[in-house]
């Protein structure tokens, strides 16, 4: 009697063990580092916000304007520069604003890491002297000479920086990089901080397209004719929703990667991916890919 009398809270007290188990397991999910580590063939893309990606091909990681340390984040990276530094092979850094050669991050590789660095020749002074890089762990990039580090084929890009209301930065600086990056087979293209230039439309085989479409970068048409020109088989809209925005800032921080998404060709949406911080995508077999 007693038994069918509780029955309700026994039940009740059985849902309630069961939602705490389910949100446990919701506020626990796998860390990206795991993830990174456990990664051992193939090739995958993580993103940590803003221009942050990391790109593991079998045992080498390379990672592109990383800023896992900002006070400025709205959004706190997914993996820490601690954790990232024994697992870092090369770290690609394209000009030097805070927002993507971030000091904080960098300070940390080069100390708890034997990553190299990839960087222009504006940003090395400030890599030795602010940041402690070993001068013999960089190396300097420039627009339209490429190298070779390992496996990895480098072709840096010349990229130009736009500012707000769709003009030219005023003090834009020539030696500023962006990166045609060869690894696994596959092309990763990261832009850096640029308006669309004809060196980026003269590019052939782009397979994996890392772009901006902020008011500073190539926004919406210029996105769409970069996107239509190079026809990549991933499409990936950076430089957004990672840090904090003001009416100041709102030029370099806010993106609109659905805008252009919902103007190109249903082709080209299905290779458009709008990932959330802390995302992995596997990158397949191009020709697969573009066959299906």
């Amino acid at each position: 009697m007693m038994f069918v009398k509780n029955a309700p809270l026994l039940f009740l007290l059985i849902f309630l063990s069961f939602q705490s188990s389910s949100a446990q397991k919701e506020v626990n999910p796998v860390r990206m580092i795991d993830e990174i580590k456990t990664h051992t063939e193939g090739l995958a893309v993580w993103w940590t916000g803003h221009n942050g990606w990391l790109i593991k091909y079998n045992d080498i990681l390379i990672g592109t304007d990383l800023a896992l340390e900002s006070e400025d984040r709205a959004v706190p990276s997914p993996i820490s520069a601690k954790e990232l530094a024994e697992e870092l092979d090369i770290s690609f850094i394209t000009h030097e604003h805070g927002d993507h050669f971030e000091r904080e991050t960098s300070k940390i590789l080069a100390q708890k890491g034997n990553c190299v660095f990839v960087m222009p020749s504006n940003c090395k002074e400030i890599a030795i002297q602010e940041v402690g890089i070993p001068e013999q762990r960089i190396n300097v990039a420039t627009p339209r000479v490429p190298f070779n580090i390992g496996d990895v084929k480098i072709e840096p890009v010349r990229a130009i920086h736009g500012n707000s209301k769709f003009a030219v930065y005023y003090d834009a600086n020539l030696e500023d990089c962006g990166y045609l990056i060869t690894i696994g087979g596959k092309r990763f293209l990261q832009m850096g901080d640029t308006v669309l230039l004809e060196d980026h439309l003269f590019l052939e085989k782009v397979d994996v397209l890392f772009f901006s479409p902020t008011e500073h970068n190539t926004h919406i048409d210029p996105s769409l004719i970069l996107i239509n020109e190079l026809e990549p088989t991933y499409i990936l809209p950076q430089h957004r929703d990672t840090f904090k925005v003001t009416d100041q800032n709102r030029y370099w921080t806010t993106g609109y990667p659905n805008e252009v998404k919902f103007r190109l060709s249903k082709p080209m949406q299905e290779r458009y991916h709008i990932l959330e911080i802390g995302d992995k995508i596997d990158i397949e077999d191009v020709t697969e890919v573009r066959e299906n």
